[in-house]
């Protein structure tokens, strides 16, 4: 039978999947020290304007959900993603994460993860799926990847 995953012992940055070398940009008030940590973990500053490995954005409202994923859709790689940064249940501004799902599709992004971010936030991860990826479609392999060997990245 499934059991419940516990990732508590893991921290916000980890859990968002931030990786060295990662060109990311992270907007609003996404929490205390996590830009901090995601310059840490990414090993270099935080962008804001170019390619994305990944975004990191506060919305307080489905129009501004809408507004973010336009905005950022055409700056991601391939491999990109864009977490949605939202307020939880009971908190001022709280957005519920599934009405920001049909933006998204819109977009030709999916939703893939969700995952607590602090006591006053949760993200919700939206990605390109492995289909419409362009280097999936050049290799043929499905995954992204152009190399024999190796992890490719998501």
């Amino acid at each position: 039978m499934p059991t419940d995953t516990d990732y508590s012992h893991r921290t916000a940055v980890q859990k968002l999947g931030v990786r060295p070398g990662d060109r990311i940009e992270v907007v609003g008030d996404v929490g205390p020290g996590l830009r901090r940590d995601v310059k840490e973990e990414s090993g270099r500053g935080l962008v804001r304007s170019g390619e994305l490995d990944g975004a990191i954005v506060l919305v307080e409202s489905i129009e501004e959900g809408e507004e973010v994923l336009e905005r950022y859709r055409p700056r991601l790689r391939d491999t990109g993603y864009l977490w949605l940064i939202t307020r939880k249940r009971g908190r001022e501004a709280y957005v519920n994460q599934m009405r920001l799902v049909p933006g998204g599709k819109r977009r030709g992004l999916i939703d893939n993860k969700t995952c607590s971010i602090d006591d006053d936030r949760s993200g919700i991860r939206f990605v390109v799926p492995r289909a419409l990826r362009k280097k999936a479609a050049a290799d043929g392999d499905g995954n992204g990847s152009t190399a024999a060997a190796g992890p490719a990245r998501r």
